[in-house]
This record gives structure tokens, C-alpha cells and sequence, in this order.
């Protein structure tokens, strides 16, 4: 393929990513879920531990917070996880 076709099909499918809409639901219990295309998914007062397939980022580490929110933002479809608990 030439590099026109593989740019345009890059293009393609950042697009679909990113104007794929995202969505804000609330669930049974009390938890805000959004996401955006897939690529950030933002769970508040979760206190869920990170899957055993990911890169934890614990914020209380990094920022050093003494009341945590309980915040977790997951990016790249789960291979980040940034939790704030």
C-alpha cells in the first residue's frame, strides 16, 4: 500500500475514535461511568483495585493527597490506570 492510503486510513480511524460520542451513565450504585470512544473512562468514588493487565498510576503517590476521592481513570482501553485512592 502506498503511504496516501495507510494515511488515510489512520485518519479514518482516529476520527471514528474520537467523534464516536461518549456517554454518561448512572449506575445502581451511585457511580458516574464515562467514556470517551473508549480511549478515557472515568469511574468516581470506585474504589476498585487496577486489573492484573494494566500500568497502575496511584495519584496519592504522585501528588501526595491526604483525602482521596476515590477516582479512577482508565486510558487507552485499560492499559493505563490512574487511580485516587
Amino acid at each position: 500500500m502506498n503511504s496516501k492510503t495507510l494515511l488515510a486510513i489512520g485518519l479514518c480511524a482516529l476520527a471514528a475514535s474520537v467523534f464516536s460520542g461518549c456517554a454518561t451513565q448512572k449506575t445502581r450504585t451511585g457511580r458516574n461511568n464515562t467514556f470517551f470512544g473508549g480511549l478515557a473512562e472515568v469511574n468516581t468514588g470506585n474504589y476498585m483495585p487496577s486489573g492484573p493487565i494494566t500500568i497502575p498510576l496511584d495519584g496519592t503517590q504522585f501528588l501526595g493527597r491526604v483525602n482521596p476521592s476515590g477516582d479512577q481513570v482508565k486510558l487507552l482501553w485499560g492499559a493505563i490506570t490512574y487511580t485516587d485512592y
